[in-house]
């Protein structure tokens, strides 16, 4: 099985490698042609960004299978904790449903009774808002790698955004709509999408019936439909596999459904040869952003700045270290207590070689692990839910270089 397992890693190695070998990045214009009546009265009908402006997702699609693959958020590029929207990530297995709204119809099914909503019924209900990530399962498993990868800081860690998404609250739907004994019989549901391959997955009822909810707006617009238009699952603190996009019909079930989706992927094969499953939750992670592999730095004044966030907790601190680790020192956050923020620590670079690293603490004592930690519990064979410190060298010269320490 083991064996099995590494065979499978290393032919989905050789995938990835083709998909960069087929990998095409367009440098579209970030401005557009507008019209004569635009151009006559000096205002847009919607707002773009400035043509000076050279900030892009990096795409790798799959050649073969047309709609699959990933978009990569340019972290690296943006401050704040807000991703705009035409910016967010995307991982699409199928390619991006073209859903008339007009047609739209969610559909919520126990044994004994279907209830259909509209999209028109949906925004009708109380609105709620939340900001909150979304991070792909698979983010920053490069990491995994036994030698660094000297590659984009963004082609790392870049499937993790942040939105402010607005919705209805699942249990206000659920309890509005079905008998509160009916609903204690059941255990899971299954959340199902329009999406060609009819995606799908499991959730524990006890989950989600305390923060998940459907959204109908991203960053205050309604949801585009790359992120799922018209209606998205979202729940806070989760994977992104379980943010059903294009969100069709919740099931209540008995027992999880083991579709693909929680089985073969999104699964992590410990050292022991066991699987880790249903490992929904995304621990306290922190990333720095700059300086990064993508510049050279000069001598004097630099700014160490980065994310930090967490799906379990909050984050209540985060430390640098410029020495790999021999010695820390608290950062400035822009936000404390809070599932994410920004953080910044500024010294004075005399050219002598670094070995920075940031790792987060939360509210609850845990503090992000070392590497070496990381893989003893959680092995090589594993290719997800990596939030271990990661660790660049800024060299004399002032390149820098992904390292492991």
């Amino acid at each position: 099985m083991k064996n099995f397992i590494k065979e499978k890693r290393v032919l989905f190695k050789k995938i990835v490698i083709i998909f960069f070998s087929f990998f095409f990045v367009k440098k579209i214009k970030a401005y557009q042609e507008i019209s004569d009546f635009e151009k006559n009265t000096g205002f847009r009908n919607y707002g773009i960004p400035s043509k000076f402006e050279k900030i892009f997702r990096w795409i790798i699609a799959n050649p073969v299978t047309s709609g699959n693959g990933v978009s990569y958020s340019p972290l690296s590029k943006l401050r704040g904790t807000v991703t705009p929207n035409g910016l967010h990530f995307e991982r699409h297995h199928y390619g991006v449903k073209a859903i008339n709204p007009k047609n739209y119809q969610l559909i919520i099914e126990t044994k004994k009774k279907i209830k259909k909503f509209s999209l028109t019924n949906l925004r009708q209900n109380k609105i709620i808002t939340n900001k909150v990530f979304i991070e792909c399962g698979g983010n920053s498993n490069l990491l995994y790698n036994k030698i660094p990868t000297q590659t984009k800081l963004d082609l790392v860690h870049g499937l993790f955004s942040c939105s402010e998404w607005s919705g209805v609250l699942l249990k206000k739907l659920i309890y509005e709509n079905f008998k509160h004994d009916e609903i204690l019989k059941y255990k899971w549901v299954e959340l199902t999408s329009y999406d060609r391959g009819s995606y799908n997955i499991s959730l524990p009822i006890s989950k989600i019936m305390d923060k998940s909810f459907l959204a109908l707006y991203q960053n205050g617009e309604p949801i585009r439909p790359e992120q799922g238009y018209p209606v998205r699952f979202i729940m806070p603190g989760y994977e992104g596999s379980t943010s059903v996009k294009w969100l069709k019909k919740i099931t209540f079930r008995s027992k999880p459904v083991f579709s693909r989706n929680e089985t073969s992927r999104y699964t992590d094969l410990l050292p022991n040869g066991k699987s880790k499953q249903f490992s929904f939750k995304m621990l306290p992670k922190s990333v720095v952003l700059k300086p990064n592999i993508e510049e050279k730095i000069k001598k004097g004044n630099i700014v160490i700045y980065g994310l930090a966030w967490s799906g379990i907790s909050l984050i209540n601190q985060v430390q640098i270290s410029i020495n790999g680790g021999k010695s820390w020192i608290n950062a400035e956050l822009n936000e404390r207590n809070s599932h994410i923020t920004t953080f910044n620590y500024e010294f004075n670079w005399t050219g002598k070689t670094l070995m920075i690293q940031s790792r987060c603490i939360d509210n609850k004592g845990y503090t992000q692990p070392s590497r070496k930690k990381f893989l003893k519990e959680m092995g090589s064979n594993a290719y997800y839910h990596f939030n271990a410190i990661t660790s660049i060298k800024l060299k004399s010269n002032g390149t820098i270089e992904h390292i492991y320490i």
